[in-house]
């Protein structure tokens, strides 16, 4: 009779070869497991960071309106006044640029939320009209203007 492997080295190598396979499925699963927890982990920050964005886009967006119905109450009479914007501002220093003509007054107002910031332009007329649009690009904060009384 030829002797086996088993019977050559006194050992079961059956089992040897189980226990190693087993132990590399282990380590297998493992590895698996891990790389699907560090892809749901950067899913959800991915997730929540969208969220938080768009929570705070709404916020500014909000903010911008409120503003714009607070100036518009402000120039019920046409003349909008740097004590009415300081007033409608809660004198915080959000004013970017003040500019005022015969037949307007062209006010870029700073908003912020969160980690959200845009700048916002508002136009009040003598007729007592406010409008409001956003503004792609903050102008620099040299032109910085602080309402005052």
């Amino acid at each position: 009779m030829i002797p086996t492997a088993q019977q050559r080295n006194g050992r079961p190598t059956g089992l040897l070869a189980r226990a190693v396979g087993c132990v590399g499925a282990a380590v297998l699963v493992c590895v698996l497991l891990a790389a699907i927890l560090v892809v749901w982990l950067f899913a959800h920050l991915h997730h929540v960071t969208r969220n938080r964005e768009r929570n705070a886009h709404a916020a500014v967006v909000t903010t911008a309106e409120k503003l714009r119905m607070r100036l518009l109450d402000a120039n019920s009479d046409g003349a909008l006044t740097r004590h009415e914007i300081d007033m409608v501002l809660n004198h915080r220093p959000a004013v970017r640029s003040l500019r005022r003509e015969k037949t307007r007054t062209v006010l870029v107002v700073e908003i912020g939320a969160s980690d959200w910031v845009q700048c916002y332009s508002y136009t009040a007329l003598p007729t007592g009209a406010v409008s409001s649009a956003p503004l792609k690009v903050c102008p620099p904060s040299s032109t910085l203007i602080r309402p005052g009384p």
